[in-house]
């Protein structure tokens, strides 16, 4: 059987698709879980200290304060996503196009930087298209995508040193060298290099539920002989990526997060919001 039509058969036969998307599905549950009660912890400590607003203004910050956790790690995913299809089609290539070769023996830094460049444009649309992304801010996108270019690290640095694969010692060096630019840039100043380590640091716990994530889907893919080593480990990695881009499509598109995020005023059938007309006065 030809090997493209066997991949093919492979990764859309239902049952085997199926089962991993649905503990795709789960851990991603798991992880939001892990999300929403963290951002109970912060906002009821951070409500001791804020004690002058209404219930209303606080149940609306509590509110806000659940998406935005939330909306960080679907970003954290998409990026992610966007850079390792991309690196995908540096392996393919690389590896699997011997036609190529010469072309990019001598070109490959040049595809390099075009491939990271739309990966940019591909992850706004993932936080666009595929799920709109309204409750994070630009600069917060900035830091998780700063803090994705540490996790694809960790996936290069895992290939390299695991499965004794070199071909990715360059790329390495490149994303390393992309995230430090971040830091030290040509007119930086100390007040800026201490802005985006304060927002890093802020969002580390996203890349530990990342990598968390991730190791487990990838474990699971490559036990049950889904993800299949042959394809090459970073084609395998991102798909299984692609897989945790559709169980959050499935979940916020089903609105299943609803039941566990408290309702605010504006979106209750109650009082709070509902016009009170002038009443007559009474004589």
């Amino acid at each position: 059987m030809d090997s493209k039509l066997y991949y093919i058969q492979h990764y859309f036969d239902f049952k085997n698709a199926g089962s991993f998307l649905l503990v795709s599905f789960l851990g991603l549950f798991v992880v939001l879980a892990v999300i929403l009660t963290a951002a109970r912890i912060q906002t009821a400590l951070s409500s001791r200290h804020h004690t002058g607003q209404g219930p209303a203004a606080t149940l609306r910050q509590v509110r806000k304060k659940h998406f935005v956790f939330i909306e960080s790690f679907y970003e954290m995913v998409f990026s992610s996503t966007s850079v390792l299809l991309f690196l995908s089609l540096y392996y393919i290539l690389d590896e699997k196009i011997p036609a190529a070769a010469p072309y990019w023996e001598n070109y490959q830094n040049i595809l390099l930087l075009f491939f990271i460049m739309a990966s940019v444009f591909a992850t706004n649309w993932l936080d666009i298209v595929l799920v709109r992304l309204t409750h994070i801010s630009t600069e917060q996108k900035a830091s998780i995508r700063l803090l994705s270019s540490f996790y694809i690290v960790l996936i290069l640095l895992y290939i390299r040193f695991v499965y004794q694969d070199t071909n990715y010692d360059t790329l390495i060096l490149y994303f390393i060298t992309l995230a430090v630019g971040r830091f030290l840039y040509f007119d930086f100043t100390w007040k800026d290099f201490l802005s985006t380590l304060s927002c890093l640091w802020g969002n580390l716990p996203l890349l530990v539920l990342m990598a968390l994530y991730s190791a487990v889907i990838c474990w699971y893919g490559f036990h049950e002989d889904f993800l299949l080593k042959s394809n090459g480990v970073i084609i395998s990695t991102l798909i299984a990526h692609l897989f945790m881009d559709l169980s959050i499509f499935f979940l916020h598109h089903t609105k299943l997060l609803r039941f566990f995020i408290p309702s605010g005023p504006d979106s209750t059938s109650g009082t709070a919001n509902t016009p009170q007309r002038n009443l007559p006065k009474s004589r």
